[in-house]
């Protein structure tokens, strides 16, 4: 079977906290001005480059900084063979080297530390290795393994060691494409061009992408009419480990969609895969079985008497001090975890996001609650049959407060809803909370119960924090 296979460029990442380095790394790499032309100096999409070091071929993916893009950086770390993740030697570990270290573990890639601006007379390497070490990555002389390249994109110091040390890497995970395969690619970045049409850049894992193929991402279709280097300039082919802006898709396919030959079966994970699918789908019917969450906290002690307090059945995505951002709501949608807040507020940014994209963050100021809820979370995760009988239930439609007391608007989708019901508030198919009906209100007049086609307000016996687009079930126990 190995005959069939050839080596094929590395696919690396490129990551980092705001201003660290990482497009002016990439610019020294490729001796261009990519710097120059981004807005204000920061990368504003994702772009994917070849570069070529002792006559082999590397494949580099330059993802933005700030927090508003880490759903970005994590389509990129799902593409990638290996990161690279730079770090200011001056301002060491920041917030968003943190979070890129969350996305990195979630994807189990392998990475190194390209250690940046040493050339700096504050550079402080010893500083940002300890701080690393705080952060659970050990890097070589300080009782780890991880890989620790010393470097100045300014000066080009270090370049080439950092360079061999990705080839290095490269090498031990003995990447492979098959020629023999169907031809399979990822889209990392996708357009819409006022006068080209829908333009996507992806990069090839398999096989060969010539103009004129059929191909397919997700349910869009197309024909290849032109392909584009990362110079920009025409070329007839694409092969494994190359990215390329192709042209002929009917419409605009979504970042991280796999991209397949239209004329074979096409599945969400490629033709060709259906074993590869199987243990995936197996996998993920393990993960159904653990509760996923985000966790937030005011003090570095409170955090850890909650983790130590934590069952097997709970992956800890991320952790942290302070107020719940941005990057906390990305990183909840794109790995389907649960947000929880001890004593901590979303910032105000967070807040809006979070509404926008449905995301629930769970507040607390008691351990004993926070660590109750998780546990009934992990019961009905173990146990999704435990005997109740669905007595009736509602849609929330709107959100408002009459007297101080907060009112759900519902509509009755089916059965009925009666005073005293004991629910469950259920978000995207998750169950956040139960509480009891205290009252029904159908404008001035209150009643015993509401049935399916009405529409009436709701008042619970608890605060629970429901929003519109979220359902009520009523239910008892048998």
């Amino acid at each position: 079977m190995t005959k069939n296979k050839s080596s094929r460029p590395p696919i690396i990442t490129i990551m980092g906290h705001i201003d660290h380095g990482k497009t002016t790394l990439l610019d020294a790499l490729r001796q261009t001005s990519i710097a120059q032309k981004e807005s204000g100096g920061i990368t504003q999409h994702i772009g994917a480059y070849q570069l070529e070091h002792k006559k082999r071929k590397l494949t580099f993916i330059d993802t933005p900084g700030h927090a508003a893009f880490a759903a970005m950086r994590s389509r990129g770390v799902k593409v990638t063979d290996l990161v690279v993740l730079v770090i200011d030697a001056v301002e060491s570990v920041k917030p968003q080297t943190k979070e890129c270290l969350d996305h990195i573990n979630n994807a189990k890639a392998p990475f190194l530390i390209a250690l940046n601006k040493i050339d700096l007379p504050n550079a402080s390497p010893d500083i940002v290795k300890k701080d690393l070490a705080d952060a659970g990555v050990l890097v070589e002389g300080y009782g780890g393994d991880i890989v620790c390249v010393e470097i100045s994109a300014k000066t080009k110091k270090g370049l080439d060691q950092l360079l061999e040390m990705i080839l290095l890497l490269a090498d031990m995970q003995q990447i492979k494409a098959n020629p023999k395969k169907p031809f399979e690619a990822v889209v990392i970045e996708s357009s819409l061009d006022q006068r080209k049409g829908p333009l996507a850049t992806i990069i090839v894992k398999n096989n060969t992408l010539k103009i004129g193929d059929n191909i397919q991402a997700g349910s869009i279709t197309g024909k290849v009419k032109a392909l584009f280097d990362h110079n920009n300039q025409l070329i007839k082919k694409a092969i494994p480990g190359q990215p390329v802006q192709v042209l002929g898709f009917k419409k605009v396919p979504a970042v991280g969609t796999i991209v397949t030959d239209s004329e074979l079966p096409w599945s969400s994970e490629g033709a060709g895969h259906s074993e590869q699918s199987k243990e995936k789908s197996d996998l993920n019917k393990k993960s159904d079985l653990k509760l996923k969450i985000i966790l937030k906290a005011d003090v570095t002690g409170t955090l850890e008497a909650i983790t130590q307090n934590l069952g097997d059945e709970v992956i800890i995505i991320s952790q942290g001090i302070g107020n719940i951002t941005e990057s906390d709501i990305l990183l909840a949608q794109s790995t389907k975890a649960q947000i929880i807040a001890f004593r901590v507020e979303p910032t105000s940014a967070a807040a809006k996001l979070a509404d926008i994209e449905s995301i629930f963050i769970q507040k607390y100021s008691l351990i004993h609650d926070l660590l109750e809820d998780i546990q009934q979370q992990i019961l009905k995760l173990l146990e999704p049959t435990i005997d109740e009988e669905i007595l009736g239930e509602a849609k929330i439609i709107a959100q408002f407060t009459v007297k101080g007391t907060p009112i759900a608007g519902c509509q009755v989708t089916s059965g009925k809803l009666t005073k005293g019901n004991t629910i469950h508030l259920i978000r995207n198919k998750n169950q956040l909370s139960d509480s009891k009906i205290k009252s029904i209100h159908q404008e001035k007049e209150i009643l015993a119960q509401a049935k399916k086609g009405q529409e009436c307000g709701i008042a619970f016996n608890t605060d629970i924090n429901f929003m519109p687009k979220d359902k009520i079930i009523a239910y008892k126990k048998i």
